[in-house]
């Protein structure tokens, strides 16, 4: 209840009885406006959250359904191909496809991807190269040992070169994807001078980065610790299925994101397919690993036929770095594919393949 002072206007000798008056109700919006408003402004927020979920899932519907009416047979990985298992050093299995004979190219796909992401370039050039497409640890079919990710881009690059040492591969071109590129840097960066002679002769490095992908103000001591944080949560939120790899949704415009201005539905929905797959684990392994990286001061070290190739408008590894990239490296060409984005081998699937197998016979010009 509210008191109520009223100060009297005449004086006290001549004032007059009056009958008690009822006090005026106050309204509880009156005595706490506050409350209200941001009552009112969470409501509004609430709705509009709601709103914004509806949009988005339908935009996700709609693509999904335009998906499922145009990708018959679009993405077909070939029948005929010869599977691998390679045993590695901590236990771990290494996942390895291979068709075609010839000079050999090497496939290396990006994070949350797998061996499947190639199948077009499987099947365009297995007819006179030997095609040879690696699953990294802990993606399709290859699994992790002991060391899980421990030892970053390191030990991904070890098992890249047991997969070389494993199945025979000389002389080969070497394309890495994104996480797949930045692999192939480590392995040719740190690999004998003898080994690399016999092995590895070219690459072609794909929608990626030297590192780090975080260039703002003190990201260099942050990204660690912040990685570290995210990788944690990622694990918990899992384990009490709030994970965001548990909605389709989010799967859907993770892998949205990863393409240019035009995509088709059915791109989208086969690279959604190759990521819901993939244990949180290697999610929280790969981010970590992405972290740590950084090999832009042993780039003129790479003395290797180079094709550094991205997409105008690739939103995960922009320009800027496959610039950087191409500079840094002694025998580098860069190439820039109009309006795509961080998926070449999908969006531009011909003139990718078109680019490998001249990037392969440079190599056996001798160039």
């Amino acid at each position: 209840m509210r008191l109520r002072h009223v100060r009297a206007t005449q004086p006290a000798t001549s004032a007059r009885r009056h009958a008690p008056q009822p006090m005026p109700r106050t309204s509880t919006w009156r005595r706490w406006p506050r409350f209200g408003v941001a009552a009112g402004a969470g409501t509004g927020v609430a709705a509009g959250t709601a709103v914004a979920w509806a949009l988005q899932h339908r935009v996700v519907a709609r693509s999904t359904a335009e998906a499922a009416r145009t990708a018959k047979g679009a993405f077909v990985v070939p029948g005929d191909l010869l599977h691998h298992f390679v045993d590695l050093d901590d236990g771990g299995v290494a996942h390895v496809v291979e068709r075609g004979s010839g000079p050999p190219i090497v496939l290396v796909h990006g994070a949350t991807l797998s061996s499947d992401l190639w199948c077009q370039q499987l099947t365009e050039l297995g007819a006179r190269h030997r095609m040879i497409a690696v699953d990294v640890r802990g993606h399709g079919r290859s699994t992790p040992g002991s060391d899980g990710f421990r030892g970053g881009m390191g030990r991904l690059a070890a098992d890249l070169r047991q997969v070389f040492d494993a199945l025979d591969v000389e002389g080969a071109v070497l394309a890495g994807h994104s996480l797949g590129g930045m692999i192939s840097l480590q392995l040719a960066a740190e690999a004998p001078s003898g080994w690399r002679a016999r092995h590895l002769h070219a690459l072609a490095l794909l929608d990626t980065s030297a590192g780090p992908l975080a260039s703002w103000r003190g990201a260099s001591r942050m990204r660690r610790p912040i990685s570290g944080a995210l990788a944690r949560a990622m694990v918990v939120a899992d384990r009490i299925g709030v994970g965001p790899a548990r909605s389709a949704d989010v799967r859907w415009w993770s892998a949205r994101f990863a393409f240019g201005p035009d995509p088709d539905p059915a791109q989208v929905a086969f690279t959604e397919s190759m990521g819901a797959p993939t244990p949180v684990a290697t999610l929280a392994g790969v981010l970590g690993t992405l972290a740590s990286f950084d090999i832009t001061a042993r780039l003129p070290d790479v003395d290797l036929l180079a094709l550094v190739v991205v997409g105008s408008h690739d939103r995960l590894t922009p320009p800027s770095h496959a610039r950087r990239l191409a500079d840094g490296l002694p025998r580098a060409e860069l190439v820039e594919l109009p309006r795509a984005g961080h998926m070449p081998m999908l969006e531009r699937p011909h003139e990718l393949a078109r680019l490998l197998d001249e990037l392969a016979g440079k190599v056996a010009a001798g160039s």
